[in-house]
């Protein structure tokens, strides 16, 4: 028995590494990318860009209506049935996506235009990606590495021969969801279109968990980008959105490592509940994210200079407060997938909706007085207040302490090894 215990535990061990591993490509693939759109566009294009693709992430969370956040739970419940459900959705989602397209694009301007496109075909990537996560997530992480690097290679050419082309950058970005989706389809083998699937009794369970679900997608959006929406509308100003959108990618490359413990985690939380596991990973994660905050602290200036120009160097101060909104909303990252997988997204929701009011209210108050450090100022107290209040909910639902359970999980690693 010790011996099948050591053998699980060295497998849960080497799929944590490499799923980090591919992570921290993904980090650096995401960087090269940042550092070619910014140097392609400029502070001031860059801002325009940041609106039209923000819009586009808000919209495709109301059109996806959350479906792929069911696929975990359906699946627990009916693996063989679970996947040409989705199979299913999802095509049909694509053929509905495809004609309403048909019928807007006469009637809207180009940035609308954008907005759509882009919005629709993420929707759809989206629900790809929750199939991807629970059948294979290795595939999935060879898939994104390739087409990423697809992107980057795109995105070299429009620096060299189509700089200052915001038209050419955005239909980079499509390009890379649209080869992205295609693999997803095809290799996961998304194929199934089976109508009488797709009965009153299924369609309810996925709508149960999806809505409250989709609620919830909505709400944790405008927690971590309501500052960007507020930023552009108070401001009006293309260069200070410009500048407060290149510190936001910035910090959302300090959720690669969160987001890589909490797709295992989803993964686990299919089969069983895991209190102990996530506390690991959120120590681990806590100790990540200082070293990186004190790195940048201490060369983040010259690093802004050097990667993405001068002109980016404002962005310094802001970066540094979004990185300290990061230590808290990891709490929410990484225990949150094991309330969704049970199908307690309202408890996720209220959690959420709580933060946004602040964060609302935050930027509301902040923004005409501090611009974008005031955006910055809000998001944190925002990512405090969720991050906090979903931990106490977690250790009084699971009976968990922080200190004792590394400590168990510590002893295990050592036996392990």
């Amino acid at each position: 028995m010790s011996c099948l215990n050591k053998k699980k535990g060295k497998s849960t061990v080497v799929l944590y590494g490499k799923t980090i591993a591919y992570k921290m490509i993904c980090v650096v693939l995401g960087f090269l990318s940042s550092i070619l759109i910014n140097r392609c566009l400029g502070v001031a294009l860059r801002g325009e860009y940041t609106v039209i693709t923000n819009w586009a992430s808000l919209l495709q969370l109301f059109l996806n209506l959350g479906i792929g956040t069911a696929y975990p739970a359906i699946k627990r419940r009916n693996a063989e049935r679970g996947k040409a459900v989705f199979s299913t959705v999802t095509l049909c989602m694509v053929g509905l996506y495809m004609l309403s397209a048909a019928i807007l694009f006469p009637f809207v301007d180009i940035a609308v235009k954008y907005i759509i496109a882009i919005a629709f075909i993420t929707a759809v990537e989206n629900l790809l990606i929750f199939i991807a996560v629970i059948e294979d997530v290795s595939l999935r992480n060879v898939i994104n590495i390739i087409t990423s690097c697809i992107h980057i290679f795109i995105l070299l050419i429009i620096f060299f021969w189509l700089p200052k082309n915001i038209n050419a950058v955005l239909f980079a970005i499509i390009v890379d969801h649209l080869v992205l989706c295609c693999s997803f389809i095809m290799l996961y083998k998304v194929q199934v279109l089976d109508f009488s699937l797709l009965d009153r009794k299924i369609m309810r369970e996925i709508l149960a968990i999806a809505m409250p679900a989709m609620l919830m997608n909505i709400l944790m959006y405008l927690n971590y980008h309501a500052d960007v929406l507020f930023l552009s509308v108070i401001t009006k100003s293309n260069i200070e959105v410009g500048l407060y959108g290149t510190a936001v990618t910035l910090g959302n490359m300090l959720w690669i490592v969160p987001d890589a413990f909490k797709d295992i985690l989803y993964n686990r939380a299919t089969k069983k509940d895991n209190p102990d596991e996530i506390i690991l990973a959120i120590v681990s994660n806590f100790i990540i994210c200082i070293i990186i905050f004190i790195g940048f602290t201490l060369l983040g200036k010259w690093f802004l200079n050097l990667m993405y120009g001068k002109e980016y160097v404002a962005a310094y101060s802001i970066v540094l407060m979004l990185f300290v909104g990061t230590l808290p909303m990891v709490l929410y990252k990484l225990i949150h997938p094991i309330y969704i997988v049970n199908g307690k997204t309202n408890i996720v929701v209220i959690a959420l909706a709580t933060a946004v009011i602040s964060n609302f209210v935050g930027n509301l108050v902040l923004i005409p007085r501090l611009g974008g450090m005031g955006a910055a100022i809000a998001s944190v107290i925002s990512y405090s207040l969720c991050g906090i209040v979903f931990y106490r909910k977690f250790t009084n639902d699971y009976s968990v302490n922080m200190l004792s359970s590394v400590k168990i999980m510590m002893r295990k690693i050592k036996k392990m090894l």
